[in-house]
C-alpha cells in the first residue's frame, strides 16, 4: 500500500497522506516458505488487491471478520492508545458519527475509519472474486468467533491449508490483548513528546537517525505502553442506532455461508 493513501487510515491521517512501507526491501529474506504481512487496511485497498491479484500469483489471503460494532469501538480504542494527537472520547466519536448519519466520507478523516472499516461485506466479496472466486485455493475467511472458540484448531486449519505441519493438540498458545488507553501521566506524556529543545539537541549531538532510534526508542517506550482501561458501555439507544447503521454487515456475519462458499470459511 506504499504511496499516496487511498483513504484516511486514522483520524489524524487523511486521504492523500504518504504511506511508507515498513519493509521496503525483501533482500533480507531467503529460503523462507512464507513471508507474512498483516494490516487491517489491506482489505479496503484497491492497490493491495490488484497487487496481490496481478503481481503475486502464489500469495494467499486470510480475511478475519468481526462484529462491526465491536470492530468500530476497538478501532477507536486502538487510535486512542496509539496516536499521540488523537484525544477524542468514545462518546464524542459516536456523536460525530451520528451527526454524519453514520455514512463513511473519505474526506472526513475524523470518522471515516470508524464508519468504513466495520463494513466488511463488500470488500470481502471483492477479494474473494479477485482471488479466483468460490473455487479458489488462494483465500480463506475466518470469523473471529472461530479464533475465540478454538484458536488452536483454527490455526491448524490454516496450517493445513498452507501445507504446513500442524501444532500438537496439547500446544498452549499465548493469549495477548493489550486493550487500554494512552497513559495520561505527566512522565508518560514527556516521554512521548519531549520538549522541542531536547529533540533539537539530540539531533545536533546525534545526527544519525538510526543511532537516535537505537538509543532513545528503548527509553521512550514506557511512555507509549497502554494503560489498562475499561471501554465505556454503549447506551441502549447508541447500540440500537449502531445496529441499524450496520444492519447489512451484522446479517452478513450472522449468515456467512449464504454469502460465501463454505469451503472458503474456516470456522470452529
Amino acid at each position: 500500500m506504499a504511496g499516496v493513501a487511498e483513504f484516511p487510515t486514522a483520524p489524524i491521517h487523511p486521504k492523500g497522506h504518504t504511506i511508507i512501507t515498513p519493509e521496503p526491501e525483501f533482500h533480507k529474506f531467503s529460503d523462507e516458505t512464507w513471508v507474512m504481512d498483516k494490516s487491517v487496511f489491506h482489505l479496503y485497498s484497491q492497490r493491495a488487491l490488484t497487487t496481490a491479484r496481478d503481481q503475486m500469483p502464489d500469495a494467499k489471503v486470510i480475511i478475519t471478520l468481526r462484529d462491526p460494532i465491536e470492530l468500530m469501538l476497538s478501532m477507536h480504542q486502538e487510535h486512542s492508545k496509539r496516536l499521540i494527537d488523537y484525544n477524542v472520547s468514545q462518546s464524542e466519536m459516536l456523536a460525530a458519527a451520528a451527526a454524519g448519519d453514520y455514512q463513511a466520507n473519505p474526506q472526513d478523516s475524523q470518522t471515516w475509519s470508524f464508519l468504513a472499516f466495520p463494513r466488511l461485506k463488500h470488500p470481502t466479496l471483492q477479494w474473494i472474486e479477485a482471488m479466483g472466486g468460490t473455487e479458489s485455493n488462494r483465500i480463506r475467511i475466518i470469523p473471529i468467533s472461530s479464533i475465540r472458540n478454538d484458536s488452536l484448531a483454527t490455526l491448524n486449519s490454516i496450517l493445513e491449508w498452507l501445507d504446513e505441519p500442524p501444532f500438537p493438540t496439547d500446544k498452549k498458545l499465548p493469549q495477548y490483548n493489550e486493550g487500554g488507553d494512552m497513559n495520561s501521566a505527566g512522565w508518560a506524556r514527556f516521554l512521548r513528546q519531549p520538549p522541542t529543545f531536547i529533540v533539537k539537541l539530540a539531533k545536533t549531538l546525534l545526527p544519525s537517525h538510526s543511532l537516535r532510534k537505537a538509543i532513545f526508542d528503548p527509553l521512550r517506550r514506557p511512555g507509549f505502553r497502554a494503560k489498562k482501561t475499561q471501554r465505556p458501555e454503549l447506551s441502549v439507544e447508541q447500540r440500537a442506532d449502531l445496529e441499524e447503521a450496520f444492519a447489512e454487515e451484522i446479517e452478513f456475519l450472522a449468515d456467512l455461508e449464504s454469502h460465501i462458499d463454505p469451503n472458503l470459511i474456516i470456522s470452529h
